[in-house]
């Protein structure tokens, strides 16, 4: 008997909730995986609110959200939440331990820009500054300090080892 793909995905979703969940009983995390890769993360709490975060490859203007010019003081804390966040993802099955972040093509870390402000809104944005969450195997592993200058016309698709966290309120 073999399990359909989309049905074998939803099972792969229920259960990385389920692990991820149990993992980090103080909020319901959860790790959304989609065509073998990390979607995003549902459920992070940020300063007392939830969070989803979902990860992003391609030009910023086209990725990011329109009506934004940044998350301010947010994308910092989104980082740290994303570095918090890395036991409930090591506890995942061994067999996970080779996805990455949707976009990532790198075999050893990337980059993941999270925006704090930029020069105008997407799709008119110039330049930003992003705070960085480096992903490393299966774990964020660090946040630099310094925030991180880029030219928004940038294509992430073109480097393969930085994409972007798109971050809304979760639902």
């Amino acid at each position: 008997m073999s399990i359909q793909p989309a049905v074998s995905l939803r099972l792969v979703s229920i259960f990385a909730a389920l692990c991820l969940g149990v993992a980090g009983a103080a909020q319901a995390l959860s790790l959304v995986v989609e065509e073998g890769e990390i979607a995003g993360i549902s459920g992070l709490d940020i300063q007392g609110r939830l969070y989803d975060v979902s990860f992003r490859d391609g030009a910023f203007n086209a990725v990011y959200p329109a009506e934004l010019s940044g998350y301010g003081p947010l994308a910092r804390a989104v980082a740290q939440a994303l570095l918090a966040a890395g036991p409930s993802i090591q506890a995942a099955p061994d067999w996970w331990a080779d996805l990455r972040p949707r976009g990532c093509q790198s075999a050893d870390s990337c980059t993941i820009l999270i925006p704090e402000h930029s020069d105008g809104a997407a799709p008119n944005a110039r330049m930003t500054h992003a705070v960085e969450a480096l992903y490393t195997r299966d774990r964020f592993s660090k946040v630099p300090e310094p925030l991180w200058p880029f030219d928004a016309s940038t294509d992430t698709q073109y480097m393969p080892d930085m994409l972007y966290a798109i971050i809304r309120p979760a639902r």
